[in-house]
């Protein structure tokens, strides 16, 4: 259940993307004197260019952690049984040469004694076998399913087991996009949770799996206990890379919202603006970072409205006024 919910997390944040794009391509291009401009307070800035850290944006989910923590319990049931068979077989092999040393002297025992001291020795040491075969099989189980830095927790009950059977952290799967990887594993993702809570992660490893519906590399981390992040609950995570990618810094206060897109306003001319779409995803204490390159959305010396951006984008959306009169009834002839 929480596989599926992460894709539909992924399909609707690549949906909504989309959609945004299409509505920012509908709205107009925005006219207006400078006589309306100074009415509204509408300032523009040159956009900076900016250096930052790469970031790369993935899906995490809040796992259940019951199927590890059951899986701890049954390797601890396993080295015990183990314990308990290695012991069994110690005292048949005891018990298996003394019933020899009393055959051997004078017949002290009969032959049918012997043989099932023997006997008894042969079944503990199958047993011994077979519980040290379990054993292993939980072990490569653990590995295979929770990779290996989890699989060691589990296997000695150390943390981050107890911190999450006590509910005091989540465990936290994230998964990168098809096409990505992580050479280097980040230091302290950042998270952001559905009701806009910004939390911090620590990378516990690698997955040995990619999460279904997702495709891309996966991680496993632990997160402090949120109330507003129950088990199933989808996060939006930032993941930072060793390096440097230049871009641009876009003011809270140049944004608005059209169709769940986030939009600012170029300044194109003189005296006019047009919409250029933006993505939120990259969101730094100053503002949201646009990186650079040839599909930039915006570019460093390009003017932005960052001061009456509500105020065109409401002109933007009304029509022209040759549409206006267009539109327009006629008036009655009385003649």
């Amino acid at each position: 259940m929480c596989r599926k919910l992460l894709k539909c997390f992924a399909l609707a944040m690549a949906a909504a993307a989309t959609a945004g794009t299409a509505g920012a391509q509908q709205l107009a291009t925005v006219t207006l004197d400078a006589k309306a401009v100074s009415a509204g307070g509408i300032r523009t800035v040159a956009l900076q260019q900016v250096e930052r850290a790469p970031q790369t944006t993935a899906y995490g989910i809040v796992l259940d952690p019951g199927p590890l923590i059951t899986l701890s319990e049954q390797i601890a049931a396993g080295r015990s049984k183990l314990a308990a068979a290695r012991a069994t077989a110690a005292l048949a092999r005891s018990q298996a040469a003394r019933a020899a040393d009393l055959y051997r002297a004078q017949h002290n025992i009969s032959q049918a004694s012997l043989q099932t001291a023997q006997s008894r020795l042969q079944v503990a040491r199958a047993d011994q076998v077979t519980a040290q075969a379990q054993l292993a099989g939980i072990n490569a189980r653990a590995r295979t399913d929770w990779g290996s830095t989890l699989a060691v927790a589990a296997a000695s009950a150390a943390a981050p087991l107890p911190q999450l059977e006590s509910g005091a952290q989540l465990l936290v799967e994230v998964s990168l996009p098809l096409g990505r990887s992580l050479p280097v594993l980040p230091r302290d993702p950042a998270a952001t949770t559905p009701d806009g809570k910004h939390v911090t992660l620590r990378i516990v490893g690698r997955a040995p799996r990619a999460a279904a519906g997702v495709a891309g590399p996966s991680l496993y981390c632990l997160m402090a206990a949120q109330d507003s992040a129950p088990i199933g609950t989808p996060l939006a995570v930032a993941l930072r890379q060793p390096g440097v990618v230049a871009g641009v810094l876009v003011p809270p206060s140049a944004v608005v919202w059209h169709d769940g897109q986030a939009l600012v306003f170029q300044q194109t001319g003189a005296d006019s603006f047009a919409p250029v779409a933006v993505p939120t995803s990259l969101r730094i204490g100053e503002g949201y970072f646009v990186p650079a390159g040839d599909g930039a959305a915006l570019h460093a010396g390009q003017r932005i409205v960052v001061a009456g951006a509500a105020l065109v984008y409401s002109a933007s959306q009304s029509p022209p006024p040759a549409a206006k009169a267009k539109g327009a009834k006629p008036e009655d002839d009385d003649d």
